[in-house]
């Protein structure tokens, strides 16, 4: 929940000024007079918005499937399956997936204050699972590949999520490291071997 306390006589001019500087409807926040001002507090869960802007995008796709929201912590996952129209939803690279995950981010994280900032995570017919599970065994084959060789290898087109499965996957191999250059949409990472 947002909190904040304006200086202002007004509830009604409290909710006006929480709705900007919030980014959210008046009626989704509530006022109360408080010493040194009012307080305004957002009275409207940020998860459920997202899920319900989630399945404003499916319906206007007219795509049928279902929407399972998972709480652990300060992550929420939404995970969606819409069957023949999954790639739709991915995208080339996964793009438009990471686009809809912001959108979710933006949304969620709109009604809640600092301190309880959530980190949201789409995964669409279980694509990002299977992605996880084949960039750590490449990152695997790849690792092996270099301590055999002793040659760095480069791999180009990953986003920072893919880029940081890999550098998690080898940050405990012994005579390997990992790292990242260049500027997005062009950064590369390396596999190198280390004495």
């Amino acid at each position: 929940m947002k909190a904040k306390i304006f200086n202002v006589d007004s509830c009604e001019e409290a909710l006006n000024l929480a709705a900007i500087e919030f980014g959210v409807d008046k009626e989704e926040l509530d006022a109360s007079k408080v010493e040194g001002g009012v307080e305004v507090i957002t009275i409207v869960d940020g998860v459920d918005k997202a899920k319900a802007f989630l399945q404003s995008i499916l319906d206007a796709f007219g795509a049928k499937g279902y929407i399972e929201k998972m709480t652990r912590g300060n992550t929420i996952e939404f995970s969606i399956d819409v069957k023949d129209m999954n790639g739709v939803f991915i995208g080339k690279n996964s793009k438009h997936l990471l686009a809809i995950q912001t959108l979710l981010n933006i949304i969620v994280n709109k009604y809640y204050s600092e301190e309880e900032q959530k980190t949201v995570l789409l995964d669409v017919g279980r694509y990002r699972k299977r992605r996880e599970a084949s960039l750590e065994k490449m990152a695997t084959d790849f690792a092996k590949q270099v301590l055999k060789t002793k040659q760095t290898i480069k791999l180009d087109n990953l986003n920072a999520y893919e880029r940081k499965i890999i550098h998690d996957k080898l940050a405990t191999w012994h005579n390997i490291s990992t790292h990242s250059e260049g500027e997005e949409p062009n950064r590369q990472l390396f596999i190198e071997y280390k004495a």
